[in-house]
């Protein structure tokens, strides 16, 4: 009987260290302030690109805004791009702002519940 409680306990325990992941893939835009001309709006836009790409884990997190109900670890930026949307605030004044698309994944402990 002894071994019997034994060997409940010891399963029990590594059933919860053999928890499932899973992989996490969404994309999120960003938009820039607005710019006289495509060129600023274009550096503006990698210039942001650039600054996620160096973020440590956790800022990237914040700024991602990843939203779960388990601790997630492991995020990648896997493509960005960036495109140029032209907008008028008043008539005859035309702006640039860049969009930065952000294609991404991230791991999280897999919620059975």
């Amino acid at each position: 009987m002894k071994n019997f409680t034994i060997l409940v306990a010891t399963l029990l325990i590594s059933s919860s260290v053999f928890a499932s992941t899973q992989i996490i893939h969404s994309d999120k835009n960003f938009s820039t302030d607005a710019f006289t001309d495509k060129a600023s709006a274009y550096e503006a836009g990698f210039d942001y690109v650039d600054q996620l790409k160096q973020l440590p884990e956790n800022k990237l997190s914040h700024e991602l805004v990843l939203i779960s109900t388990t601790p997630t670890k492991d995020i990648r930026i896997n493509n960005t791009n960036v495109s140029i949307e032209e907008f008028a605030q008043t008539r005859g004044q035309i702006a640039y702002r860049a969009i930065v698309n952000v294609d991404y994944n991230y791991t999280t402990k897999k919620n059975d519940n």
